[in-house]
């Protein structure tokens, strides 16, 4: 929901705040460097105090400062607005990884985290389409769409177990002589885990940012129709996380990444090359199929590595890599956007996909 509800009135954002597209896209990338900063400091505190209290007070935060956008007029007012609402997504994220982990184990922990994945998605399809929607009324209208947060906030509260987990790490850690460094200098999959979902969110915001001016490109389309654009990719990752734990009982970790690149390679490569509508649906449909692959993966993979007592701490540290992706997206493409064109965003990404593959490949053989 973060950046998907108010992508589809990026254009008319840019008409009406007077400034260049490019300083318009950071209103939907800003919150990825918070999160980014603070997701770290998030995961200590979910190690110390539990999940319940950061998960409920996350979502308070989040709907009032995603919110507040339907009355800002002002740029940096509205910059301002969506540091605050990192802060309420660094608190949601983490908990959330961490309280799917710490309840459920093997197989049906990689069903419910594909659950939490198709969800996710779910929500990729319906909240474009409504932001789009609205925002043929006003481009401030999307904003109002955070508000959801409250009434899931009350349900939190009500439902949500306190599950001890503080007590648990507490024995853990004492029986473990490790660090969170020493986890790191032994187990190197970590680094790769966290590599996936870089690359995974660098390229989620390539779709976010440059996929409107690229349709507008290939034929005049309406806020609604690009909002249907992204429920397409969204409906592909959701279908694809959904059935997660299946594809995790074929195939390993390595495996699944290979084959997420693979998509990934055809669909931007197809993206880069569109000149129809159709064409480039079935280019983001592909996308979406990769991406429902990697989220649930790189999530279960990186707890399972590590002590229960580490899980908020390392599984925070995705959000940081994730959102990095998503912030310096535009900083990344901008160049090749303003340089080149919009096509030729998408013929780097792929590319870059191609590079990461061979790395994969020659990580496997070793």
């Amino acid at each position: 929901m973060a950046g998907s509800i108010i992508a589809p009135v990026l254009n008319p954002m840019v008409a009406e705040l007077g400034v260049p597209a490019s300083a318009t896209r950071m209103i939907i990338t800003t919150h990825g460097i918070v999160i980014a900063i603070l997701s770290p400091f998030v995961g200590i505190i979910i190690d110390k105090i539990g999940i319940r209290k950061p998960f409920i007070i996350g979502l308070v935060i989040y709907a009032f400062a995603g919110g507040s956008g339907f009355f800002i007029s002002d740029f940096w007012l509205l910059i301002g607005s969506r540091i605050l609402f990192g802060v309420g997504v660094a608190l949601i994220f983490t908990s959330i990884t961490v309280v799917i982990l710490n309840l459920y184990k093997d197989q049906m922990r990689n069903r419910v985290m594909g659950w939490r994945g198709s969800c996710n998605s779910i929500g990729g399809i319906v909240y474009p389409l409504l932001g789009g929607f609205l925002g043929t009324f006003t481009w401030h209208l999307p904003f109002t769409i955070y508000l959801v947060a409250l009434p899931l906030a009350v349900l939190a509260y009500l439902t949500l177990p306190g599950i001890a987990v503080r007590q648990e790490n507490i024995q853990i850690s004492n029986s473990e002589t490790s660090s969170v460094f020493r986890l790191f200098r032994t187990t190197p999959a970590l680094y790769f885990a966290y590599t996936m979902i870089f690359l995974g969110n660098l390229l989620l915001y390539a779709m976010v940012v440059f996929l409107p001016e690229l349709l507008n490109k290939i034929a005049s389309v309406d806020t609604f129709f690009i909002g249907l654009c992204f429920s397409a990719s969204a409906l592909f990752t959701a279908a694809t996380a959904f059935s997660y734990d299946r594809i995790r009982s074929l195939l390993s970790y390595k495996r699944i990444f290979i084959i997420s690149l693979s998509f990934w390679i055809v669909g931007f490569a197809t993206l880069s090359q569109a000149t129809s509508l159709w064409i480039a649906i079935l280019a983001i449909c592909l996308y979406g199929i990769g991406q429902g692959m990697v989220i649930p993966s790189v999530a279960v993979w990186a707890g399972e590595l590590v002590p229960m007592s580490f899980r908020g701490r390392i599984t925070s540290y995705l959000a940081t890599f994730g959102y990095v992706g998503q912030f310096l997206s535009p900083i990344v493409f901008n160049p090749v956007a303003s340089s080149l064109n919009v096509h030729s965003v998408y013929w780097v990404v792929a590319i870059i996909c191609a590079i990461f593959l061979l790395l994969l490949v020659l990580f496997l053989k070793k």
